[in-house]
């Protein structure tokens, strides 16, 4: 009796292991743990046809697009031309043609003439009829550097600064006179002319640290002045034009110059 049992027990536990997935019974185990997944089956009663042209197909195709990136169909209206919707397409802050093609002005120097020169230049430059364009300065080379210490109360704050110089040690020094040709340097004191700017920087370095913290350094300039043009926006013809005349001062230089 008990063995029929067991059979029987048996028996109806596989025909239920054996039904149970397969939905014999009902929803199966998988459906049971995993209802997400039933929620994203296709119905297909729901499905319908759309023809290629409705408009309800290009509204779904509108809302799906990524919103960063709208395409030049989506943006123009049916029917419209595809160069215009390209050119609505094309981003705004792109600069104007005429901005991105803007000319620098340019800034060209020529010489150092002497007065003789300089005047021969000028008669051949008239010839490009530049106008304001051209500019003549005079120029002085740089011989070279003093280091001073700028005048104060006439001869009688000169003989102060004597005194200092020498309780501090310092006796190479002289007293500018009356006849310097520069009145600013009048009663001031010379400590020393140097060739280059370095050297004179370096011994005001050195007075410093013994005391003198009044020393600054002039540029002491040939008294015989040369001529330099300067030409601004010159045209390419005006620029080969230029080199013609300059290859006749064949001692001269063309170079850039700030404008």
């Amino acid at each position: 009796m008990k063995l029929k049992l067991l059979f029987w027990l048996l028996l109806v536990g596989n025909v239920i292991l054996f039904g149970l997935p397969r939905g014999y019974f009902g929803a199966n185990a998988t459906e049971r743990r995993e209802p997400q997944r039933l929620a994203e089956q296709l119905h297909p009663e729901l499905l319908s046809v759309l023809p290629a042209n409705s408009e309800k197909l290009a509204s779904q195709t509108r809302s799906q697009a990524p919103a960063s990136a709208p395409s030049a169909s989506a943006a123009a209206p049916a029917g419209a031309d595809p160069a215009a919707a390209a050119n609505t397409a094309a981003p705004a802050t792109q600069p104007p043609a005429a901005q991105v093609a803007a000319v620098t002005p340019s800034c060209t120097e020529v010489g150092n003439f002497t007065v003789a020169d300089a005047k021969r230049f000028s008669e051949q430059l008239a010839s490009l009829n530049l106008g304001d364009r051209v500019a003549q300065k005079l120029t002085q080379d740089v011989t070279s550097h003093m280091v001073y210490i700028p005048p104060q109360d006439g001869r009688e704050g000169a003989e102060r600064r004597i005194a200092e110089l020498r309780r501090l040690g310092i006796g190479d020094f002289y007293v500018i006179p009356d006849s310097f040709p520069n009145p600013a340097l009048r009663s001031g004191i010379s400590l020393g002319i140097f060739r280059t700017e370095e050297a004179a920087k370096a011994y005001v370095g050195q007075l410093i640290s013994r005391g003198v913290r009044s020393a600054r350094i002039i540029a002491r300039r040939s008294g015989a002045g040369k001529q330099v043009f300067q030409l601004r926006d010159l045209s390419p013809e005006a620029r080969t034009a230029l080199d013609n005349i300059k290859s006749a001062f064949p001692d001269q230089e063309i170079r850039a110059c700030s404008a």
